[in-house]
């Protein structure tokens, strides 16, 4: 998701991956709260100049509709990383953090643009998304006609369908898949049909799915 986020669709709308996942961090980082932004000290007169410059084409850019989406895109990510270029100097800004002790992730320019301005740090914004990511919640409002706005998790489904080509094809092939997954949804609606609050069925869901969850890691095993 990292790699999709597009500063220049903090100011634009499409209905491409990159408007998903950039309206999934902005949603994330409203959801921090309000947060009272410290003035840049450590930029000097000529850089203060050149960054409002550049801030004012990345939005000229990202607005102007005699170019294409795609073009946008790419002339506003040249943009933004010279405009991280001057904002970072005399900052330590780190371009990599870790997941784990082996999963990288690799902070882009455009993404790393949002983090310092927002003034909030990468982890931040990467577990206030994630959060939003819900197969309890989703299919909880859908099954009770109470849809809500989530990006994030629009942007997850649409990889599950087979986005980009970084689906887990091992295990959405998987008899324990087929089996548990698939077909508790499908009975999800009729099964807690009772659950009309949708944070009682969120957490119906929840449970049952952190159940089918446990059997797919271990199938053998006689849950019952």
């Amino acid at each position: 998701m990292v790699n999709h986020f597009s500063y220049a669709h903090l100011h634009m709308h499409d209905t491409s991956e990159y408007d998903m996942v950039t309206k999934a961090f902005l949603e994330a980082e409203r959801s921090l709260g309000e947060k009272e932004i410290k003035p840049a000290k450590h930029l000097s007169a000529n850089q203060k100049e050149r960054f409002l410059k550049l801030f004012r084409q990345i939005l000229k850019t990202s607005t102007n509709r005699n170019y294409s989406f795609p073009a946008r895109r790419n002339k506003v990510k040249v943009l933004a990383g010279k405009l991280l270029q001057n904002y970072e100097k005399g900052l330590d800004v780190k371009r990599v953090i870790y997941y784990d002790e082996e999963t990288r992730i690799n902070l882009s320019g455009e993404f790393l643009c949002m983090s310092v301005f927002f003034q909030r740090t990468p982890t931040e914004l990467l577990n206030a998304m994630m959060r939003r990511i819900s197969y309890a919640e989703f299919y909880a409002r859908y099954h009770l006609n109470q849809e809500a706005s989530n990006p994030a998790m629009a942007f997850f489904l649409r990889v599950m369908d087979g986005y980009g080509d970084i689906q887990d094809q091992e295990y959405l092939g998987s008899q324990s898949f087929k089996e548990y997954f698939l077909w508790d949804i499908q009975e999800f609606r009729t099964r807690y049909l009772f659950y009309r609050n949708v944070e009682d069925r969120v957490d119906m869901y929840r449970e049952r799915l952190e159940e089918i969850y446990q059997q797919t890691q271990k199938p053998y095993v006689d849950h019952d």
